[in-house]
Parts: C-alpha cells; structure tokens; sequence
C-alpha cells in the first residue's frame, strides 16, 4: 500500500532564526506578521477540499490564534512549536533548557487545544532541527507521532520507532540529473523544480509513506520575490494542485498523517 500525506506548516510569514532570541522573526525585517499564512493557509485548504484531500497542518500555535483556526477545519491540526522556536540553539545560540521546552510545550498543546477542541497527536520541529530533550519527552503532551527526520527514498519509505513514538519522515534523495531532492516542496515555490520532479521521486516508491511538504505563506510569498502577483500565485497554486493530483492518480491513498500513524506495521 502507498498512501499520501500531504503536510503543511502553518506559520508566521518567511520565517527565520535570529542570533540572540528563540522565536523566529519575518524575513529581514526582524517583525512577526501573518498575513501571507493566513492567506495561504485558506488556498490550500481549497486546494486539497477540490481534491477531496484531507491533510495534516504542523502549527505554530500563536500563528493559529492569529491567522484563524478557521481556514484549516476538517483537516488535522498537529503541533509545530508555539513561536517557531530554535529549540537547538543552532543560530540564537541559546539552546533550549527542559524548563524552558516544558513551558512552550504547554502553551503549545493547551493553545491548539483551545482552538480546535483536541489535543494534538503529531509534531514537526521547528527547521527540521531534531534536539533530543525535546523529542525525549513529546510523549509526555499526548504526542503519538512525529515528522521531523528525512529518509532516504527507495521503494519503501516506512514509518518506524523512535523516542518512544512514530516517526513518519520526509523522503529525500537524487533526481535523474544526481540533484538533492526532497519531498517539501519550497524549491518548487521558488521556480527553482517543476512539478514532475516530485512526482518522478514518487512514482519509485511501491509501499509506505510519502510525506509532501511545504509552508502556509510559501503559496503566496517568495523568500527571493517578496509578494507574488496574481498570475504567481494562480501558477503556484496550479503547481501544488499538480502534484497532489497526480500522486493521487498513480494509485496513492490521500490520508491525514494520524491515519497513515496506524495503517503501517513498525
């Protein structure tokens, strides 16, 4: 069996770690805004409404207050930190103590909560950044899987073990030209992959999970380009559409990650 996992970050707009403090800040402008999240949030959810697809949300739990739980209902809500944190202290510099994660787990969990009216079931780090003393106690707020590791693609990507929950991971590997390839779809946002790369690196795999990933504000706001026209925009979403339609039409089963989290056996 192969099933689809569409997986989104819902965030604060082009977000980014910053020396010296843990939340992420917008861009270079050192502000926090919303306004491409929310608005991309809302074309996603269309999206994948269209394709009778329901996906995953990975939120920050202030940019969930703040761009509008709204947008995203009918599919899953899971947890992507509470400000975007550096938990590693990779580019603050400030690695995160266990009174400190405790504190944003809590307000995290009990925010979402608030929101949507469940606790969340998944996690995804902030940056991809996998720091032990947080992954060692998600267990402890509810948190049954996680999707914060790569795994290299081949023809069974499947999710296994580890911290003591699920890890559904993000496939990544070479396209036909040897390039590094990986399932979230920022390359594609930016004009830099066209839709067939995805579903070329899709179309190897004959059972497990493939994870897509890709951000909220990413529908509307180029890192390079700044605010996408109206024509960006329509192609960008054109683009997603694509290459969720066209896994789904090579046999793929469209699921929420909480439900591929207890359809493959570990």
């Amino acid at each position: 069996m192969r099933a689809l996992c569409v997986t989104i970050d819902f965030d604060r707009d082009v977000n980014r770690a910053v020396p010296g403090r843990s939340e992420a800040v917008c861009g270079t402008d050192m502000c926090h805004r919303y306004g491409s999240s929310a608005e991309g949030a809302a074309v996603l959810s269309e999206i994948m409404d269209d394709l009778n697809v329901r996906g995953t949300f990975f939120a920050e739990a202030s940019t969930l207050e703040l761009a509008g739980a709204s947008s995203v209902s009918g599919h899953e809500v899971a947890l992507h930190g509470y400000d975007h944190e550096d938990f590693t202290g990779y580019v603050s510099g400030m690695p995160m103590g266990e009174e400190e994660i405790r504190e944003v787990m809590e307000r995290s969990v009990n925010k979402v909560k608030d929101l949507t009216g469940a606790v969340p079931r998944g996690f995804r780090v902030p940056y991809m950044r996998v720091h032990e003393p947080l992954m060692n106690m998600l267990q402890e707020y509810g948190i049954e899987y996680d999707s914060s590791e790569y795994a290299k693609i081949g023809r069974s990507v499947m999710p296994y073990r580890k911290w003591g929950i699920i890890e559904i991971p993000v496939p990544k590997g070479k396209d036909a030209s040897g390039r590094t390839i990986a399932a979230y779809l920022w390359p594609m946002h930016e004009g830099d992959r066209i839709p067939g790369d995805y579903v070329e690196m899709a179309a190897g795999m004959e059972e497990g999970v493939f994870v897509i990933a890709t951000h909220t504000w990413h529908m509307v706001e180029s890192i390079k380009k700044g605010l996408m026209d109206k024509a960006r925009r329509e192609k960008n979403s054109e683009h997603v559409r694509d290459v969720i339609a066209a896994i789904i039409d090579m046999g793929y089963e469209p699921m929420k990650m909480e439900q591929a989290m207890g359809t493959f056996p570990l």
